[in-house]
């Protein structure tokens, strides 16, 4: 139930994002569109008109193949391109691509009709940075969605290693105070300070805020070392003799 209120929490709060977003682009289309018509004149007996027109068709065929591309490249790698819908960024290129097509074959001297061909080129352009911001934004939190749960799946990993190498360190504790001859054993070898100090570093661990892969490594290596420990210990022949004797007392 925690999981599924916390899942609807992060949608919402994605959503409102995006609408917020998405109201912040689209105001300030609004303002430029605005400007465009309120304050700026094109001359329509210019020289330069037919360039612009080239210009803005070009820049238009270009983005819009630089965007195929990076619709090709998400889908390529299995992810999603995001909510908005792109077959609609498409056709609103295509559109300002034969709008402009239509104004150098035509010979049309109407200022409102150049404006709507640089409002033609800003309006996907704005929409196709909109996607793009909006599937970064999809794309960053999915990872750090992914690095939280790795983050809590190497959490539990290194808690239930030093549960399990704790418990292994008090039988190897109990087998050394009952069995005089372990504790000569671990002395021999030079396993008594090995050992005591990976007890101490993976008690250290507790204290810990962030696991990372080579903590968990470090911590499994320690915890296999004391688990060979507690193996040799019971098969020292000091014990065996032990217990074959309690045996044949009973």
């Amino acid at each position: 139930m925690k999981g599924s209120r916390a899942e609807r929490y992060r949608s919402r709060r994605r959503n409102d994002s995006e609408v917020s977003r998405f109201w912040i682009m689209g105001l300030l289309f609004s303002l430029l569109v605005l400007a465009f018509e309120l304050l700026i004149e094109i001359p329509v007996d210019a020289d330069w008109l037919q360039e612009m027109e080239m210009a803005l068709f070009s820049a238009s065929f270009t983005l819009l193949a630089f965007y195929l591309l990076g619709l090709t490249f998400v889908f390529s790698r299995g992810q999603k391109a995001g909510k908005i819908n792109h077959q609609v960024i498409i056709y609103v290129w295509l559109g300002a691509i034969l709008f402009h097509l239509f104004l150098l074959i035509s010979n049309l001297s109407n200022q409102h009709v150049y404006k709507a061909g640089i409002i033609l080129f800003l309006g996907p352009l704005f929409l196709t940075v909109y996607h793009f911001i909006t599937y970064l934004s999809a794309l960053r939190e999915d990872r750090a969605q992914q690095e939280a749960a790795t983050g809590a799946s190497l959490e539990r990993i290194a808690y239930q290693t030093i549960l399990e190498g704790s418990r292994v360190y008090s039988e190897i504790g109990r087998l050394r105070s009952e069995y005089p001859e372990v504790e000569q054993m671990l002395r021999a070898n030079d396993f008594h300070n090995k050992l005591e100090r990976y007890a101490l570093e993976m008690q250290q661990y507790l204290q810990a805020k962030k696991f990372e892969r080579k903590d968990v490594e470090l911590l499994e290596g320690h915890y296999y070392f004391l688990e060979n420990l507690l193996t040799l210990a019971k098969q020292h022949p000091g014990i065996i003799e032990s217990r074959a004797f309690a045996r044949r007392e009973d």
